[in-house]
């Protein structure tokens, strides 16, 4: 077994403490009066057996045992009486702070739990035992009766506990509280309130003890029970000294000295014990106001993190998961910062702050943000305080969240789990960010693949398009459109509409639209027998079921224009700032009839412009596609000029600006022409 080392310290300032008060103690019991109505030592080992471990109990007990012993004889008390108080004074602590570490291991005397406990355990409990056995041995060395010294030793001990244990126990909850006063200041309050109480005391004919009463109060309200516990001490002592010195309210009660004592016991402990518990009452209320402050806060910091992580459950990009962390997320941890999201090389930070700054950051930058990044783990910094934490997760690390704080000493562990909680989603966040931004090309490349090329010049006519896709974040869908020259010197130009938004979408789209080149450049046939072949071929095409298409053809040496729509909306043809719709040539969708397909022909005056268009230019989930038609009809009435890139971005502008798109949209502007006629090719088809 370990042998435990002397705790010297603790054993000498036991001794010390302990002798001082005996010795006063003694020093007023010489005296006239009542004598000590207070063992103060009472409170010196009750104090140390609580705010130490058991195994340092013995060497407590031992040396109150020992000085005990020395202070009685050299008073003249008998070894055996000596024996005896010694006994007393050392159960009696040892079953009082037995009882208030079962009840209470860390008693915070600013609770009423934990006070009760120590008033019934420490001043109550603690010294009946002491009393029971120190008037047993007063009864035999001394010969008083047993019921007689019971009570003024229990009253004694007692308030040394409340007094000197209390101000003990309550000293260590000034430690790192704000607003607590300094040892010059509570020396200060402490010789004040000995003035007071020996200004209350003074006067022998006017009672004016009760003045020590409001100070008291004022103490426990102004500073709290530690400052208060220690002016109670001071209370205490001066009282007693100022009474047994013939002075007070109770000087006339001199020649009943029991009863004098007995009325300075009741008065220091309810003078003490009032100011307590009001001290007590609002310790509790700031610290129930404090903690539904800090749950306050919490739900507020809960609410905030809630939205934080909704808006990274909703961004789809990179930079909507930078802008919701800059815009909300590193505030909820610290003053300013920012978000560096990992390039794709990996080899910078693109950085954004919350001050609005942006730029790119290099990973061996010394700055905490790189270095978090770089080291894949967190970086504190000083001067000015920040914390830099890496966005990892999957084994890899995305980015990383820079933190600064305008207080140096805000960086705790609290702070920094919820820094590395805003990573985590970060990171989580940017993984899926990336899964998806690396989807969203791979689709935005396969529809740019799909889309046609059209010529730069094609013949009697002047061409603008786009392509307008539902699904913006993936940037594919059904529509399509083209215009290619023909044999013969003429022009085709269709658009088509299949059914979806997605890639299956997509894929039957493209094969349909190389379909119908690849027809109408070899057939010699008009756009209805192109429309056939597309029948024949949609059942080849999975997902081409159901597609509208419109397709005509344009003779620039005769102006005329021949078309056929299968189940798509008309071509509208402007002249003059006159709209007119091409209402011919209509059947049903691709591959839904095995019948001959009609078409339509129209001469076009030379300089007019052809729109033509899918249904998600002019349907409207809330109007008939009428009123749609009309409205594009209106709006191109209203134009003039001969670029058709100009009608193009007009129209889709007041057809479709600040609106969500339901449905993909595909807009078409041909700007026909007249041209002389050239040498007939064999390749020519006759009309």
């Amino acid at each position: 077994m370990t042998r435990q080392p002397v705790p010297w310290r603790l054993v000498l300032a036991v001794a010390a403490a302990y002798a001082a008060g005996s010795l006063t103690s003694f020093a007023l019991f010489a005296s006239s009066g009542p004598g000590a109505v207070l063992f103060l030592p009472a409170g010196v080992t009750f104090s140390a057996l609580v705010l130490t471990d058991r195994q340092r109990w013995p060497w407590v007990l031992a040396t109150a045992a020992l000085v005990e012993v020395a202070v009685d004889l050299s008073q003249g008390i008998g070894l055996a009486a000596a024996c005896g108080f010694a006994l007393a004074n050392t159960a009696e602590p040892l079953v009082g702070a037995s009882l208030l570490r079962r009840f209470a291991p860390r008693p915070d005397l600013s609770r009423r739990r934990d006070l009760g406990a120590f008033l019934l355990c420490g001043v109550v409990a603690g010294p009946l035992v002491g009393a029971a056995i120190g008037s047993l041995t007063i009864a035999t060395a001394q010969g008083l009766p047993l019921l007689e010294a019971l009570p003024p030793f229990w009253a004694g001990d007692g308030l040394g506990v409340l007094t000197v244990g209390g101000a003990v126990l309550a000293w260590r909850l000034d430690r790192g509280r704000t607003g607590a006063p300094g040892p010059a200041w509570q020396a200060v309050l402490l010789l004040l309130t000995a003035g007071v109480t020996v200004a209350a005391f003074a006067p022998e004919a006017v009672p004016m003890a009760y003045l020590t009463l409001p100070w008291l109060i004022w103490l426990a309200v102004r500073y709290g029970i530690p400052v208060l516990t220690k002016a109670g001490v001071v209370v205490a002592v001066t009282a007693n000294v100022m009474t047994v010195a013939g002075r007070g309210p109770w000087a006339q009660l001199a020649d009943t000295p029991r009863v004098e004592a007995a009325l300075l016991q009741l008065f220091i402990a309810v003078a003490v014990l009032s100011a307590w518990l009001l001290a007590v009452e609002i310790s509790e209320r700031e610290r129930a106001h404090s903690v539904s402050l800090q749950e306050a806060a919490a739900r507020r910091w809960v609410e905030a993190l809630q939205e934080v992580t909704a808006g990274l459950a909703t961004a789809a990009t990179t930079e909507a998961i930078a802008g919701v962390l800059v815009g909300s997320g590193i505030r909820l941890v610290a003053d300013s910062g920012a978000v560096g999201v990992m390039t794709p090389d990996g080899g910078r930070l693109h950085v954004r702050a919350t001050s609005g700054q942006a730029a790119y950051l290099p990973l061996d930058d010394p700055s905490p943000l790189a270095g978090a990044a770089r080291r894949h783990a967190p970086v504190r910094a000083w001067s000015p305080s920040a914390l830099a934490v890496p966005a990892r997760t999957a084994g890899i690390t995305f980015g990383a969240l820079e933190f600064r704080f305008t207080d140096e000493d805000a960086i705790g562990d609290d702070v920094a789990a919820m820094a590395t909680t805003l990573a985590e989603l970060m990171a989580s966040a940017l993984h899926r960010a990336r899964l998806y931004e690396e989807e969203r090309d791979a689709a935005h490349q396969l529809q740019q693949a799909f889309l046609p090329v059209v010529p730069d010049v094609l013949p009697g006519a002047r061409f603008a398009g786009c392509y307008l896709p539902a699904d913006a974040d993936h940037d594919i869908g059904g529509d399509w459109y083209d215009a290619f020259p023909l044999p013969g010197d003429r022009v085709g130009f269709a658009v088509g509409d299949v059914v979806g938004h997605d890639l299956r979408a997509a894929a039957a789209m493209g094969r349909l639209q190389t379909a119908l080149r690849v027809v109408a450049s070899e057939l010699s046939g008009g756009p209805a027998a192109v429309l056939e072949a597309l029948d024949r071929a949609a059942s080849d095409i999975p997902g081409a079921t159901m597609a509208t298409i419109g397709y005509a053809d344009y003779d620039p040496a005769t102006g005329q224009l021949c078309y056929a729509c299968a189940g798509h909306p008309p071509p509208l043809v402007v002249t003059d700032r006159h709209a007119e719709y091409l209402a011919g040539g209509r059947s049903r969708p691709i591959a839904t009839e095995h019948r001959p397909r009609p078409e339509a022909s129209a001469e076009i005056p030379a300089g007019a412009m052809l729109i033509w268009y899918s249904d998600g230019l002019v349907e409207r989930r809330d109007e008939d596609i009428d009123v749609g038609l009309e409205r594009l009809a209106a709006a191109a009435a209203r134009l003039d000029g001969d670029d058709p890139q100009v009608w193009r971005d007009t129209l889709l502008r007041e057809l479709t600006g600040g609106q969500l798109l339901r449905d993909d949209v595909v807009l078409i502007c041909l700007r026909l022409q007249r041209s002389p006629p050239t040498t007939p090719s064999g390749g020519g088809r006759t009309r």
